[in-house]
């Protein structure tokens, strides 16, 4: 009986131990990329506005030769 409890035990430790591994983890990579940050903002802005362009230049490449 005593074996089970000190299993028991061990089992809710290394639970605790998972958890907060999981939670001191998380914390480090969810800050990183911060949509609402404005470094961030001008920075996806600059790379759409370019995706946009190539897709507008090469699809009127494609219709002035076609």
């Amino acid at each position: 009986m005593n074996d089970e409890n000190s299993q028991v035990e061990i089992n809710k430790k290394n639970k605790e131990d998972f958890e907060n591994l999981m939670k001191e983890s998380s914390i480090n990579k969810d800050g990183y990329w911060d949509k609402k940050n404005p470094i961030v903002k001008f920075i996806l802005t600059i790379l759409g506005l370019a995706i946009i362009a190539g897709a507008i230049y090469y699809i009127t490449i494609y219709f002035l030769n076609k």
